[in-house]
């Protein structure tokens, strides 16, 4: 979660002596995605200032580094995600309205994984082999019964807590690798 001063240094770089710690000279993020596309996970959690510096950096192409007198410029799309309400964090006063008239260009909600339980045992086989080649654990297969407890959890964490009970049954199952995984 970017916020803060940390927040200013990821998303627009900084030069050397800058503050604190600055040793060395950061791009940032924006900076970086110049000529790209830059996703922004959880941009409700962004502080009002750096609403202020984003919305700049995307209307105007450029923007200045923490403690630089000198502009950079970068031409970058950006997509970001939120599980946030920004509606209700405008009415709140904690998110600009013009921010989120900019980046409310093309809304895609997607829905919650309990609003599409069709889907966990696709994403339980997703998990398993990608988790299982990640972390060098012999891939196991996950019967009918464990992915149809699967399928009835309300699952409030939603596709992050699908992935980490995954996980945590892949490290956790013993015995024969080709042994399945059961309710």
């Amino acid at each position: 979660t970017l916020r803060g001063d940390n927040a200013m240094s990821t998303l627009f770089g900084h030069v050397k002596g800058a503050f604190t710690g600055a040793v060395t000279p950061r791009a940032g993020l924006l900076r970086e995605a110049d000529g790209g596309v830059l996703f922004l996970d959880e941009i409700g959690e962004l502080g009002l200032d750096e609403q202020a510096m984003l919305l700049k950096a995307i209307e105007e192409k450029h923007f200045y580094p923490v403690g630089s007198d000198s502009e950079v410029k970068s031409d970058f799309q950006l997509i970001a995600g939120t599980n946030r309400d920004l509606r209700h964090e405008i009415r709140a006063g904690r998110f600009r309205e013009d921010l989120f008239h900019r980046l409310n260009v093309v809304p895609i909600r997607v829905p919650a994984l309990s609003e599409r339980r069709e889907d966990i045992a696709e994403l339980v086989e997703y998990f398993v082999d990608m988790i299982s080649a990640s972390q060098g654990l012999p891939k196991r297969i996950v019967g009918d019964d464990a992915v149809a407890v699967l399928q009835v959890h309300p699952w409030p964490g939603n596709i992050r807590q699908l992935r980490n009970n995954i996980e945590r049954l892949l490290i956790l199952a013993s015995g024969d690798p080709a042994e399945t995984i059961t309710a």
